[in-house]
């Protein structure tokens, strides 16, 4: 039987559950189970992610608390106006854009309409959404303060940008020995992959979770990255690959430690263009190099 390694986002998940329940008890709270759930649902992959998600969310638990409580003053309980209710408190949430919102937001309109006893409206619907909002607040900030999930995103980045770096370096062997055009639109895809994990990095560094350093050598390594992309794709455009002259060459043997092939020399204007930009594609593979990608 393979054994699997626990996370720390599972670790950090039960401990985060126990400590909700402990504050809900000491707040004298009714329902700790919301608290908890709404905790769990607060863990997110990325700091940023947390906060984000946890402010929208206290929004979305405030708008179904709100609308079960208008609901058990002014709409009689049935299966119709539960599911009137649901469709309303869905909708402002996508109107308002609280679009991860909709899961708490509905988990505590149902809560309030399918479980208050008469009386105690208001009570019952402050405690359930008071509790929900317990449970956010915990789970972010938990999130937040200890062990902070960037090092598995930086981790995620750092691995994609060494895969991105092998691939470029791939598709310039595969255009100097081979002669083929490598198909860009991996390239693309790997480039705009590492973009979305990138712009979380950015704002995990404005929240202080990692160095300073380590964000702005993903910020150069991107620019070479797209740049290099830009020069690939203006040479796959040609309709033929012209040979290289003595600089490129010197570079290129250099770079991948092997002899270049012999071919027969082209000093016409596409073979100027071609160099053009694989000289450009070298002097960024140099600065990959200072910044110690793909070693």
């Amino acid at each position: 039987m393979k054994f699997h390694k626990v996370g720390m986002r599972t670790i950090k998940s039960g401990i985060v559950v126990s400590l909700t329940i402990l504050i809900s008890n000491l707040l004298k709270l009714d329902s700790p189970f919301f608290a908890a759930i709404a905790a769990i649902i607060a863990m997110q992959a990325s700091v940023s992610e947390s906060l984000t998600m946890g402010k929208n969310r206290m929004f979305g638990t405030i708008l179904g608390g709100v609308v079960a409580l208008l609901f058990t003053y002014f709409v009689p309980s049935n299966i119709l106006t539960i599911g009137i209710g649901i469709i309303i408190v869905i909708h402002i949430c996508n109107i308002l854009g609280w679009h991860k919102s909709i899961q708490l937001a509905t988990m505590v309109f149902l809560s309030i309409l399918m479980n208050y006893e008469e009386g105690s409206r208001l009570g019952y619907a402050l405690d359930r959404t008071f509790a929900t909002l317990v449970g956010l607040v915990v789970g972010t900030v938990f999130n937040y303060l200890f062990v902070p999930p960037t090092s598995k995103l930086q981790e995620y980045v750092e691995e994609s940008t060494a895969k991105i770096y092998a691939e470029f370096k791939k598709a310039l062997e595969n255009l100097i020995w081979d002669k083929k055009y490598y198909p860009l639109e991996n390239l693309r895809k790997l480039l705009n992959q590492l973009e979305s994990e990138y712009v979380l990095l950015k704002k995990d560094t404005k929240l202080s979770v990692m160095k300073d350093n380590d964000y702005f050598k993903f910020e150069e390594a991107f620019e070479c990255f797209e740049t290099i992309y830009f020069h690939l794709n203006t040479i796959f455009t040609m309709d033929r690959i012209p040979s290289l002259d003595e600089g490129n060459k010197k570079n290129i043997e250099a770079f991948f430690n092997k002899e270049s092939p012999r071919e027969e020399d082209n000093k016409d204007n596409l073979a100027i263009i071609y160099n053009y930009h694989v000289k450009k594609i070298m002097a960024e593979f140099k600065l990959l190099e200072k910044m110690k990608v793909g070693a």
